[in-house]
């Protein structure tokens, strides 16, 4: 192997977009040691995704970002709208509200909230914020991470795996300057067109090139005086030569129309303000701002770490999405979060030799669970974009048109209510969680059930004090304990500190959160908010610890029970 380099790191993370920066943050956050390279000196400005789900505004609460991106773009205060229309100047035919954050919290103060109910399933519904103004925040997060160094302007070129680190060569796009960096571990979070993907030769499977689009980032002054359907997050214009999403990025003057291009047609051809003003039904001034094409898919890498175990990938270098459901960016924070952990680990050494490679056992089908969800989703919606200006006709048939496609909608409504995904996903069979032979909650794409079982997320609830259960885990391993801090925790402790792995023992006077984590006396999570084991005692403390951190059965003891 060579052993020429300029520069070294722990882990060298490519690509600084909304999943690279989490990456980043949440290593920052526990003091680990890594580099980034992005070729943008700055946040893209053009706003992409619109909506941070409730799980990824959880794992920005504890770096302390949430509040900074509550109310940064469409206010707190206002309730999430989602209307259907034929077109701006046409009829709508569909409307779906949502409570702003700024309800949410006065519907928590009147008193106690059951975490069942779709309000309290997370401290968060969909914070409606631009993917820009997310990284921005991200970039200023890692700014304060000492442990961090980004380096904006630069690329990956090229890179060689060996047995004992991987050699990547960066190279800088204005200057051309070109340096050496070894690392023990390369996270390819380089966008749907991945360098990092290519070189380890990882297919993409599934569905691509679903539609082709136009992204229109313009500002309108007078748009909200210019139709009677008021303040509206996202507008679904249904007309075949409109159809697309509208969306509002604050008061309703700064916006962005994604309007799908009918086949063949190159997006260079579509006039912008003309596009915007067929589909307004009138003139008023507009100021473009930006324009970029893109196009759907539902693709999922069919591995997320190369053959040698020393590159992996995670956000749209994983998988490709179409925007229905709001689950692209988000579920590449959630990989980062997964995937940091345990880099974490076996930096500090406590890593099994499995825990690595359980990243892609587990995340690997959330992606295509995921994408296949907004697909079909897209699917659907796009089933109902097949009409033209019958839409608005007077009369019965018209009448009946729309009753038609109102009915198809209100079926629709995972669209925009997609807690169920966002929250309910689950790692089946994970090599790295104890299963305590309970079934699985149903996998609905609008409901999550909070349950507490291995594999799935902790359960939020909000506590006694204010808190929520969220704000007790540590940045390692959290035990939670219901019947107060006794034998088993000093069990659990011990085998814990026998292997280095380290655990928060805390002990929850708390009935609600008790009977969601399956009226079990423990609770182990882990450093990603997901249940790793739980019982009424651990009878083989030393086998839940190395099954949880990923020893193999050369490492472990053999396990003789999870729980009584």
């Amino acid at each position: 192997m060579n052993t020429n380099f300029d520069l070294t790191t722990p882990i060298l993370i490519a690509g600084a977009g909304s999943t690279g920066l989490s990456l980043a943050g949440e290593l920052g956050w526990r003091n680990v040691s890594c580099m980034v390279v992005e070729p943008f000196e700055k946040a893209n400005p053009h706003p992409r995704a619109n909506a941070v789900a409730n799980r990824t505004m959880e794992y920005f609460r504890r770096w302390g970002i949430d509040r900074e991106l509550i109310g940064a773009g469409v206010p707190a205060d206002v309730a999430a709208q989602y209307a259907w229309v034929s077109t701006l100047h046409g009829q709508e035919i569909y409307r779906l509200s949502l409570p702003g954050h700024a309800e949410l919290e006065r519907i928590r103060a009147q008193g106690a909230a059951d975490p069942r109910s779709e309000l309290h399933w997370s401290p968060y519904l969909k914070t409606i914020v631009g993917q820009d103004k997310v990284e921005s925040a991200l970039r200023k997060h890692l700014a304060k991470c000492q442990s961090v160094d980004v380096r904006y302007g630069w690329r990956i070129e090229s890179y060689e795996e060996h047995a004992d680190a991987v050699l990547a060569q960066i190279v800088h796009d204005s200057t051309g300057e070109k340096q050496r960096v070894r690392c023990n571990w390369l996270v390819g979070c380089d966008g749907g067109r991945s360098r990092v993907r290519e070189i380890a030769g990882i297919p993409l499977s599934g569905r691509s090139g679903l539609a082709n689009f136009v992204s229109i980032y313009f500002k309108a002054t007078d748009f909200m005086s210019c139709h009677g359907f008021g303040l509206v997050n996202i507008f679904f214009p249904l007309h075949k030569r409109h159809r697309g999403f509208l969306l509002n990025w604050d008061t309703g003057t700064t916006w962005t129309y994604h309007l799908i291009l009918e086949p063949g047609t190159d997006w260079r051809t579509i006039d912008p303000k003309a596009a915007i003003l067929s589909l307004l039904g009138c003139s008023t001034e507009l100021e473009i701002i930006s324009i970029q094409p893109w196009t759907a898919h539902g693709l999922t890498a069919t591995r997320y770490q190369s053959d040698g175990g020393r590159v992996f990938l995670a956000g749209d270098a994983a998988h490709l999405f179409t925007p229905t459901g709001g689950l692209g960016m988000n579920t590449g924070v959630s990989d980062a979060i997964d995937l940091a952990w345990r880099l974490d680990a076996s930096v500090a050494g406590w890593a099994g030799e499995q825990l690595l490679a359980s990243y892609g056992v587990e995340r690997q089908p959330i992606g295509v669970r995921n994408t296949g969800e907004a697909a079909d989703n897209f699917d659907r919606l796009f089933a109902v974009m097949q009409c033209g200006d019958e839409l608005d006709a007077a009369g019965s048939e018209g009448d009946a048109l729309r009753a038609e496609i109102r009915d198809d909608l209100h079926t629709q409504d995972r669209l925009m209510k997609s807690s169920g995904v966002l929250l309910g996903y689950r790692y089946e069979n994970s090599p790295i969680c104890v299963p305590d032979g309970t079934d699985p909650t149903p996998d609905d794409p609008r409901v999550y059930t909070p349950v507490g079982r291995p594999g799935h997320r902790a359960p939020h609830t909000w506590l006694a004090d204010g808190r929520s259960i969220l704000d007790t885990f540590g940045h390692g391993f959290t035990l939670l304990c219901f019947d107060g801090v006794s034998d088993g925790a000093a069990s659990l402790r011990e085998a814990a500190d026998s292997r280095g792995l380290p655990l928060k023992i805390c002990s929850i006077e708390d009935q609600v959160a008790r009977e969601l984590y399956g009226n079990c006396a423990y609770a182990l999570v882990r450093p990603d908010l997901m249940v790793a084991w739980r019982g009424n005692f651990p009878t083989d403390s030393i086998g839940i610890i190395d099954r949880v951190r990923g020893a193999r059965p050369h490492e472990q003891q053999k396990m003789s029970g999870s729980a009584s």
